[in-house]
């Protein structure tokens, strides 16, 4: 019975030695990890936007994010979005957007990659992150013959077609990979709705600021025109005054 309670007391430290070294291990490889977590994030941002001197993380609304997108066809059991950050040039000027997005169609399981469009609505091209589709078939997503296809399309509903495209919006599917192409078009399409979401949201946020400064414009002329009307009314106040005498 001694024995047993001795080798249970001795688990008992042992697992809490490893647990206290395990946490001490995460504590001081978090800061490494976070940085070149950071660094590849940078590195996929840029394969796809490379006009573009540092990317940054936005805010936006992802309820109504995923609200546009379930009303255009796209719900999270299709794709997700699972970030989008601004590309900048040196000045700071946004240039467009890196989306990255999941897809949950492949035939191998999730789809993730980047996504680059510019503000006039062109794509730049896709980078994959996550692609575990079949070998020589739905692995052929990553080679440049089907990639290349997006780049230069403008940021519109894109479909794949497995005869002769007759349509700017369409884009040639992977032989014998029907699934793969499906879930990378549909991620893409995910992609594209995000974007256009975040332009008409900026939009709307431009004009508001144009309102606000015609608005302060308005008040100031209204103020000037008040200031101005005192004035003639002082002026003639005084003549009348000096009419009296």
């Amino acid at each position: 019975m001694k024995e047993i309670i001795l080798n249970s007391v001795k688990l008992c430290i042992i697992t809490l030695i490893a647990g206290v070294l395990l946490g001490t291990v995460y504590e001081i490889t978090k800061e490494p990890r976070k940085k070149q977590e950071e660094k590849s994030k940078n590195e996929a941002y840029a394969k796809v936007f490379r006009d573009a001197s540092k990317f940054e993380e936005i805010q936006y609304d992802k309820d109504g994010l995923s609200k546009f997108l379930e009303e255009n066809g796209y719900k999270k059991t299709v794709a997700y979005i699972n970030e989008i950050v601004s590309a900048n040039n040196e000045s700071g000027e946004t240039l467009g957007y890196v989306i990255t997005v999941t897809d949950k169609e492949g035939y191998g399981g999730e789809i993730k990659f980047t996504l680059g469009i510019q503000n006039d609505g062109t794509i730049n091209g896709i980078s994959f992150l996550t692609l575990a589709e079949t070998a020589g078939v739905g692995m052929k997503a990553d080679e440049a013959k089907f990639k290349n296809q997006f780049a230069g399309m403008k940021a519109e509903m894109i479909e794949y077609v497995k005869s002769e495209k007759n349509a700017d919006n369409q884009i040639d599917a992977i032989s014998g990979a029907t699934v793969t192409t499906n879930a990378v078009t549909n991620g893409v399409n995910t992609g594209i709705l995000a974007f256009q979401y975040i332009s008409s949201k900026d939009e709307a946020n431009s004009n508001d600021e144009k309102n606000e400064d015609k608005s302060t414009d308005n008040i100031k002329s209204n103020n000037i025109n008040d200031s101005e009307t005192e004035e003639n009314d002082n002026a003639g106040e005084k003549k009348g005054g000096e009419s009296d005498e």
